[in-house]
């Protein structure tokens, strides 16, 4: 007894040795394969939903001229446990910038780990196959961006917490797929601290995942509802501290006083409303989903749980394309279910790319060819690279069982690999690079601007920024245009005010009361066609200061300030009495904070 004693200790120990390599390994490979995917897509500072995050990082809500801004004071109630912990991190911190970029890396980091924990399920276990997996994923272009008929964020160029729930959600499947239901309960917890909407989508892929465990009897019902249990009780201090947030909006619960759906086409449907789809991006999801079923069917041998899962993500998004037609409830369709195309991608991603790395072994000669070719199109961006893709999967299930394969179609692999290494992710890299720069340019002269408004406008100045490009008419807008538009840093920096813009209009998700605001003001600016006009209105409201784009010599003559692109005006305006009343406020706050 005691030979086997010492055995089974032993055996207990090598288990635990080799458990603790393939953990140091994956997470080797992932750092390595984040930097790769880091230099694919860039970083920038300041992009987009930035808007939202930047005023809490400095906290400008605690600030005096923001007493009476329902915009800044809204984001109190911005419930993402991410933005919970780094509000007003700036006075700790002041390289925000620095932090963005590190906490994006370690989002990407987050998202291979994931990534190279589900493809052990598929067989993509030794180094190598984790390595040649991992380059893979880094190009797959439906990875590089937002998902298709959804506009969930992937693998983007800027730091936001949804795509930090990626990872999570990815290796809450990989428990779940284990058969670790309290380590999957965990990851959905953490995943709604992140992302509350984003851990409803996974409620069904791990119910299908906790179904077939049932099926096969490898796990009674009690047994996995007393796992989950104990996870979703570890988590309760998370949900606490996420659901403390919505529950602090004093406008929570309350009705929301007009169409909610209408209100999504004006601002932006496309996470929840399918009719306002674009069919090309229908095509796109569509595309990418029959390449994720064609590769989950060729590895059946393997991880029938994450086929499962993926087919809970495609039911999740035909659901909702039927809700907005069952109900109008915000929130339910504060659930961006259409969002949830995000899963959809990531599982695709994930069975095409192990897919491509079985296929690329040695003693796989009758695949190593459609392999080459599929890794080759998978950096082949919109509809031709997804045909070219399907297309050879088509190829390989049809000929299963021919006859043998030439040896010259590994000589044609080879030449297929070096074009896709040597010129097709270089151009891919130089595509982002090139678009990198651009955004940057942009976000400079912005941050330029917000400087000099920092230092030689009033503490309650406001500000009339440009308006977004597209609504002047215009068929065709710039991509330099379109950077133009990020004036997410300007407020940031500037610690000014600002009049209105289009992104703020998803404050009213959360706090209904915005939109007439929202809407009124956005209306009256975007009639708005003359910079003379733009001055005339900021003079009427008590705008102190019009942002502009710099259109001619004669016209930035009288700028007080401007960049390359942006010219800075003075309005002239006198403050009108709720302005005046504005400026008692924070003149009794700044009293207050003095004092204190």
């Amino acid at each position: 007894m005691a030979d086997v004693d010492v055995t089974s200790d032993m055996i207990g120990r090598d288990r635990a040795v080799r458990t603790s390599n393939s953990w140091v390994e994956i997470f080797s490979v992932a750092v390595f394969a984040s930097a790769v995917s880091v230099l694919r897509t860039g970083f920038v500072f300041g992009l987009t939903n930035n808007l939202y995050h930047l005023p809490i990082v400095a906290g400008l809500y605690n600030e005096p001229q923001y007493a009476d801004d329902r915009f800044i004071q809204s984001l109190r109630y911005f419930a993402s446990g991410v933005w919970l912990i780094l509000s007003g991190v700036e006075r700790y911190f002041d390289n925000v910038p620095l932090l963005f970029l590190v906490l994006f890396f370690l989002s990407r980091l987050l998202s291979f780990v994931g990534f190279l924990c589900c493809a052990s399920l598929l067989g993509v276990t030794e180094q190598r196959d984790r390595i040649v997996f991992s380059l893979i994923l880094c190009f797959v272009a439906f990875l590089d961006g937002y998902s298709y008929a959804g506009s969930g964020g992937l693998f983007i160029n800027t730091f936001t917490h949804s795509e930090m729930a990626n990872g999570v959600a990815l290796l809450a499947i990989y428990f779940a797929a284990r058969g670790r239901f309290t380590a999957a309960a965990v990851a959905v917890g953490i995943t709604f601290f992140i992302n509350a909407f984003f851990a409803v989508w996974l409620v069904l892929p791990l119910g299908l995942i906790g179904i077939r465990f049932l099926s096969q009897r490898r796990a009674t019902f009690g047994e996995i509802s007393s796992r989950v249990l104990i996870g979703l009780v570890l988590c309760l201090p998370l949900a606490f501290a996420v659901l403390h947030g919505f529950l602090a909006n004093p406008e929570f619960g309350r009705p929301f006083g007009f169409d909610y759906a209408e209100f999504l086409r004006q601002y932006f449907p496309g996470h929840v409303l399918i009719d306002s789809t674009s069919p090309g991006d229908l095509v796109g999801l569509l595309g990418v989903t029959v390449i994720g079923a064609l590769a989950f069917f060729l590895l059946r041998q393997a991880a029938a749980e994450l086929r499962a899962a993926y087919a809970g993500a495609i039911l999740v998004y035909l659901i909702g394309i039927v809700v907005p037609f069952a109900t109008g409830s915000p929130f339910i369709l504060n659930l961006h279910f259409l969002r949830s195309s995000t899963v959809i991608h990531l599982l695709a991603a994930l069975a095409i790319a192990a897919l491509a790395t079985k296929w690329l072994r040695r003693d796989t000669e009758a695949t190593f060819l459609p392999a080459c070719l599929i890794v080759l199109f998978l950096s082949f961006d919109g509809w031709a690279g997804l045909a070219f893709v399907i297309a050879a999967l088509m190829y390989v299930v049809r000929a299963t069982g021919s006859t043998p394969v030439p040896s010259y179609q590994r000589t044609m692999g080879h030449l297929v690999l070096a074009t896709t290494v040597l010129l097709a992710y270089p151009l891919a890299i130089r595509s982002s690079l090139n678009f990198n720069r651009i955004c940057n340019e942009a976000i400079e002269e912005w941050g330029a601007v917000g400087a000099w408004a920092r230092s030689n406008t009033p503490l309650n100045a406001m500000f009339l920024t440009p308006r977004r490009p597209g609504l002047d008419g215009h068929s065709e807008v710039s991509t330099a245009d379109m950077a133009l538009d990020r004036a997410s840093v300007f407020e940031y920096v500037s610690h000014r005010r600002v009049w209105i813009d289009h992104k703020r209009g998803g404050t009213a998700m959360w706090m209904p009361s915005y939109y007439q605001t929202w809407r009124s003001k956005l209306t009256d600016v975007d009639s708005l066609n003359s910079l003379d006009e733009r001055l005339a209105y900021a003079s009427r409201n008590g705008i102190g200061y019009v942002i502009d784009i710099c259109e001619s010599p004669d016209v930035q003559s009288g700028a007080l300030y401007r960049t390359k692109r942006l010219c800075v005006f003075s309005a002239g305006a006198s403050e009108l009495p709720e302005r005046k009343n504005a400026s008692s406020v924070t003149e009794r706050l700044s009293s207050r904070a003095s004092r204190a």
